[in-house]
């Protein structure tokens, strides 16, 4: 009788696993590609369309010897989050050529990523993002702005 309880025992435990193991895999989820967008300042179209999981490179250049800088001023923490800053340097000037003061300077740019849909329920809406140019003295020019709309 001992003998028979402990296999129906061993059997009662092990026959979920059984079944689980027996049952086709399932697919896994499909998962987006995430897409890099590169901007550049003098982009002729201002309005982005943006999904969640996308990498955003605002490339900005600046002027060698100016003491101009850009600088973000208004993004939505809530659905952007800066990842990385650099300055890239500008292409070497050729040999025996002399510099040129408000020539091609580094490129300032600025990388984010979009970790939230523009979207809220069925509504869809867009964002700004803007950036400064600031200057020495403490002038700027001009916004640069950029809208993101949802896909």
């Amino acid at each position: 009788m001992k003998p028979l309880l402990a296999a129906l025992s061993i059997f009662a435990l092990t026959s979920p696993l059984l079944l689980a193991a027996a049952q086709p895999a399932r697919a896994p989820a499909k998962a987006t590609m995430t897409r890099t967008l590169d901007i550049t300042a003098n982009q002729t179209a201002p309005t982005l369309t943006v999904q969640a999981g996308d990498v955003l490179r605002f490339h900005l250049p600046t002027q060698a010897g100016t003491g101009y800088s850009w600088r973000a001023v208004e993004v939505e923490a809530q659905y952007l989050v800066l990842i990385d800053k650099t300055n890239t340097p500008p292409p070497a000037r050729p040999a025996g050529s002399p510099p040129v003061v408000g020539g091609a300077g580094p490129t300032v740019t600025y990388v984010y990523y979009v970790k939230k849909a523009l979207t809220q329920g069925t509504a869809r809406f867009a964002i700004p993002v803007s950036f400064v140019e600031t200057g020495p003295s403490g002038s700027s020019e001009p916004l640069l702005t950029f809208t993101l709309t949802s896909k």
